[in-house]
Parts: structure tokens; sequence; C-alpha cells
């Protein structure tokens, strides 16, 4: 899906299992920034790289042409696919400093926080080669955007302002509608929220 002709939202749909009979069917976005090279924002669940390469041919790209990876936090929804991802483009990942240890042990991460399905999700940890810092403006693809820090729902949750675009992706900082909010620390949640509002 087009946001803007640079930017594209692709929906990663996945199952969790979280009893042997009993399967909920989720979804995330990861969004691609295209210019001479590509950005990847998140890396989905663990096979999630075949739907986004599948995508990119289908615009008329080339997974190769994938040079950067921003992790807008650790969760195996968002981190699953990153590992294959970056065996498969050799690209560059960010993530914010407190989500670092997750991203780099994930089994450190399935013991700290265990989650039904885990080893379905993530197809295991994947190193961190810069790191992003609250107020930092990144220049991806002739884009620039600024890096919000929005804890709450993870400690190093960040999100992406791109201010000529008029594009916010807050990763999972604001919650869909009518789903049930998922946080580590409430009130840096909605600390989080009031500061994206303010944008």
């Amino acid at each position: 899906m087009e946001v803007s002709r640079r930017l594209h939202a692709l929906k990663i749909p996945f199952k969790i299992p979280i009893a042997p009979d009993k399967i909920i069917d989720r979804f995330v976005y990861v969004y691609l920034i295209f210019g001479e090279k590509i950005t990847l924002i998140d890396s989905g669940v663990l096979g999630s790289d075949s739907l986004i390469f599948d995508y990119l041919k289908k615009v008329g790209r080339d997974s190769k042409e994938i040079s950067t990876l921003i992790l807008s936090h650790s969760h195996p929804d968002h981190l699953g696919g990153a590992r294959a991802i970056r065996e498969l483009t050799g690209c560059v990942v960010y993530a914010h400093e407190a989500e670092k240890h997750w991203i780099e042990d994930t089994e450190r991460q399935m013991a700290e926080r265990p989650v039904p399905g885990f080893s379905t999700l993530v197809g295991g940890p994947v190193s961190v080669d810069r790191l992003l810092t609250d107020g930092q403006t990144l220049t991806l693809e002739e884009n620039p955007c600024r890096v919000i820090h929005t804890p709450g729902h993870s400690q190093g949750s960040i999100a992406l302002f791109f201010e000529k675009e008029g594009v916010l992706f807050s990763g999972d900082a604001v919650p869909l509608p009518g789903d049930l909010p998922i946080y580590e620390n409430l009130a840096d949640c909605v600390s989080s929220i009031h500061k994206l509002k303010q944008i």
C-alpha cells in the first residue's frame, strides 16, 4: 500500500498459538522507504522476508537494494524476520540502545518476556550496528526523519517522523482502536502518546 510515492506499508499476517487447539490471527505492518536504495522499518515475524521480497519484485525493485533496517522495538512481531533479512541483504540494523539486549539475545528475551509461540515468530538474534537516540535526525533515502523515543510499550520503542511527508511511524506506541494496549510502563506509555500528539 502506497502511503506516499516514496513510503509504502505492507501488512504481514501471522498466527499466535496460545494453546494446542487455539490460534489467534494477528497482523503487523512493515514499511519501505524507496530511494536509490531501500530502508525497511521493522521486519515482521519469521518468514516475513518472502512477503517483503515478493512485494519489492511486484513494484520493480530487488531485495538486495535493502540497505537499512530500523527496528522500532524488539518484540517478536517487529524483530522476527530481521535475522533472515540481514543474512540475505547485508543491511545495516538500527535500534534504540534500550532494545539492543533483546534484539541481540532473543533467548534472553524469551526467558524474560515469554510470549506464546515465540520460537515460531522469531528467527533468531541479529546484531545492532547503529544506536538511535531521541531527537536524532536521520536521512533515509533522501527523506529526513526525526527519531522520537517513545518508551512505555517497551523501554526503547521509537517513532520516526517524516516532517516533509507529514508521516509518522509510531511502532506500537499508539494502540489500535479497540485493541488491548500492551505496555511495560503505563505512565511512560501515556507520556509518549502525549509527546506524539504534540508533533
